[in-house]
């Protein structure tokens, strides 16, 4: 009887010891899983900061080559910069660049409309045809970089959202809940809107998406006439 209950107590602490085992395994897997998505989403949103602040840097030498062909106010996309500079990473921060797509875009019709005009009225400017030529096809290559920037920005938001998503899954879990205090949440680069009778999925538009119906617009409005 000794040997038979010596024996059952031998299982019992065999399986109770494997249960130890098996559950530290579990949650040593689950650690490093957490650390490892946490690390794709930190790492992701460093290279799309290096992408924005790429495109802050460029866009004041755009301004001052557009200053040099034109008059007009363009303060709106100083402001723009400024609002994108200062705006936290984020649902704000996704507005504001989108904000600043916008008045870049907005910006680089004016040097058509500037030579439609002195085409019209006056034909003694012809000797600054190739200065302002010049200066024109600066603004062109600038706003194309911007366009290049703009597409990377919209690439690394893909990335880093869809990291952001697949690290909050893996932070519902049950067993993830033990490290909810180690592994914070994250923001996503999306701009927020305003609950509607839409569904969620419209109610939340993606930075990426709208900057991806604003160039398609600004493509349409810079295609010359007849083309």
């Amino acid at each position: 009887m000794r040997g038979e209950a010596r024996l059952v107590w031998f299982i019992v602490g065999a399986c109770v010891l494997a249960l130890v085992v098996l559950a530290l395994v579990l949650t040593f897997v689950r650690f490093n899983q957490l650390s490892m998505a946490r690390s794709l989403c930190d790492e992701a949103k460093r290279q799309l900061l290096v992408e924005l602040r790429g495109r802050h840097a460029l866009v004041p030498a755009y301004i001052g080559t557009l200053q040099q062909v034109t008059t007009r106010d363009l303060s709106t996309v100083e402001l723009a910069l400024a609002s994108a500079e200062r705006a936290p990473f984020g649902p704000r921060g996704a507005a504001a660049e989108r904000a600043l797509t916008r008045a870049v875009d907005d910006a680089a019709q004016i040097p058509n409309q500037v030579t439609d005009r002195a085409g019209t009225s006056d034909s003694s400017l012809a000797m600054q045809t190739n200065p302002r030529e010049e200066l024109e096809t600066t603004i062109a290559l600038l706003h194309g970089q911007l366009n290049v920037l703009t597409e990377r920005i919209r690439s690394g938001a893909r990335i880093y959202n869809a990291n952001v998503d697949l690290y909050h899954r893996q932070r519902e879990r049950a067993m993830s809940r033990l490290f909810q205090n180690v592994f914070k949440a994250r923001e996503l680069f999306t701009e927020a809107q305003s609950q509607g009778p839409s569904t969620e999925a419209e109610s939340e538009q993606s930075f990426t998406d709208a900057q991806s119906e604003e160039q398609s617009g600004a493509r349409d409005h810079t295609r010359p006439a007849g083309s």
